[in-house]
């Protein structure tokens, strides 16, 4: 039986990512894929008002690679958003195996963002106030990553497999190394 969510705190966070994140990105970040006679107004409208709040080029005149990125947004986060919600609620042995990777490209992809509004010709206070919504994709990004890494890692070093291959593999190397040496190697039933 899985452990429950609510005395696994990192996942119990990562679940409250994505259950706000999957809304998120199908009324807002999608919008550019979306075709405009098919467009709800009421999504024009959250739109444009993102926009007056946050001065958000992005969704003003986008760069030419930000196209790229909603794409992956469609193809990698909404397939591993819906995924995580059950794979985090009935801790799923592969969990790390689908957030390492996703936790990368979310890390990439907002470290450009951030990157590219920073040189933009706008005040101080508006750069502040994307920080305030870019910065925590980065900061969970950097948690999920290591928190993934170091299950894996526990997850590989704990096999049984792992263990006899290497000392496998060593004996292998050992008896190549000797017969390129001219020695007889015994072998050992």
């Amino acid at each position: 039986m899985a452990t429950s969510i609510f005395t696994r705190k990192l996942d119990l966070g990562y679940l409250i990512y994505f259950l706000t994140h999957i809304p998120i990105m199908f009324l807002m970040d999608l919008q550019a894929l979306y075709p405009t006679h098919l467009t709800p107004s009421f999504l024009a409208t959250i739109k444009t008002y993102y926009i007056s709040t946050y001065h958000d080029i992005f969704f003003i005149s986008p760069p030419i690679y930000f196209k790229l990125f909603i794409w992956l947004e469609l193809l990698v986060h909404v397939p591993v958003s819906f995924w995580a919600v059950g794979g985090l609620l009935r801790d799923s042995p592969y969990t790390p195996l689908i957030l390492l990777p996703y936790a990368l490209e979310v890390f990439l992809t907002t470290l450009v963002c951030i990157h590219e509004y920073l040189y933009w010709p706008i005040p101080l206070s508006q750069k502040i106030d994307l920080t305030t919504l870019y910065g925590p994709y980065i900061l969970l990004s950097i948690i999920m990553f290591i928190d993934m890494f170091i299950r894996l890692s526990h997850i590989i070093s704990s096999s049984p497999s792992t263990s006899s291959s290497t000392s496998t593999s060593t004996s292998a190397h050992k008896s190549d190394k000797n017969n390129k040496n001219g020695k007889k190697t015994k072998k050992i039933n």
